[in-house]
């Protein structure tokens, strides 16, 4: 089966599971809601009131990327908790309900705030890196170094909302598994992203034809085509994110329980996973 039909298999497994519980939709909104409002009434005030204290001083912007970082990251993987306990509870047949995935999360708060300020940390890390290298090097190190901290944290929403582990703990067991079964985040994820990124090009292919329209003056026929290709862009966006968060508990329960989610098929999730070669580690 090739790649993008398995990815399309995929999506369309998990998007059924989503498609069954509509409670699933609301995380990356309240997750989008969060981030405006957690930008609009604490960085941007900070970010006013240093400008204001001590001028455009360099250190200013790190501290405003550090505290940007800190609470996207807190408030995703919040939501992505939640989301991944309803999805778990909807594969087994169970009626998660939208605060009884709220509860879970709140209840796994303190670990959620620390694995937010390691990601956060690992984020920053990476933008001061590549700004002192600079150029091809400084994107470089920060492409390899998301690349890797995003494979080896493939698994971390499922094992936070399942398991309750801590963040070290956390980062451990992720690895592991990727360890375990060589390559499932890469061929799966990709398989996602391929469909993800058919309805950005989608979305595209409307609003920028539509933007030149409008420019040139042919609003009548630019604007509708812009409206359509940025809703078009909004709900991919927000479809691809729960789609993708529902896969990865699949992934995450069949890599370590065996369990086939419904609408999956054994022999499809074993082609997600690329054995590891004799001798390697």
């Amino acid at each position: 089966m090739g790649r993008i039909r398995l990815g399309f298999r995929f999506a369309g497994a998990s998007w059924r599971i989503v498609r069954g519980e509509p409670s699933l939709v609301a995380f990356p909104l309240l997750s989008a809601a969060f981030a405006i409002a957690y930008t609009l009434l604490v960085v941007l005030p900070i970010g006013i009131g240093g400008f204001l204290a001590v001028g455009d001083a360099s250190w200013l912007g790190w501290v405003l990327l550090a505290i940007l970082l800190l609470g996207a990251s807190i408030g995703a993987t919040f939501f992505g908790v939640a989301a991944a306990h309803n999805a778990s509870e909807a594969m087994d047949g169970r009626d998660p309900t939208l605060g009884g995935g709220l509860r879970v999360a709140r209840s796994r708060l303190g670990v959620i705030v620390q694995w937010g300020l390691v990601s956060a940390t690992v984020g920053l890390v990476l933008q001061i890196l590549a700004d002192k290298l600079g150029g091809v090097g400084g994107a470089l190190v920060q492409g390899l170094g998301g690349l890797a901290w995003g494979i080896a944290s493939f698994f971390a929403l499922p094992i936070l909302a399942l398991e309750g582990l801590g963040p070290f703990d956390v980062l451990k067991r992720s690895a592991g598994v990727v360890r375990e079964r060589w390559g499932e985040s890469l061929a799966g994820g990709a398989a996602i992203g391929v469909v993800s990124l058919l309805g950005v090009l989608a979305a595209l292919a409307l609003a920028v034809p539509g933007a030149i329209l409008w420019a040139n003056g042919t609003s009548a026929v630019g604007i509708p085509l812009v409206v359509v290709g940025i809703g078009l862009l909004l709900v991919t966006l927000v479809v691809s994110q729960i789609v993708n968060a529902v896969f990865r508990v699949v992934v995450y329960r069949y890599a370590t329980t065996g369990a086939v989610a419904p609408g999956f098929d054994a022999a499809e999730l074993e082609q997600v996973f690329h054995p590891r070669r004799a001798g390697r580690i």
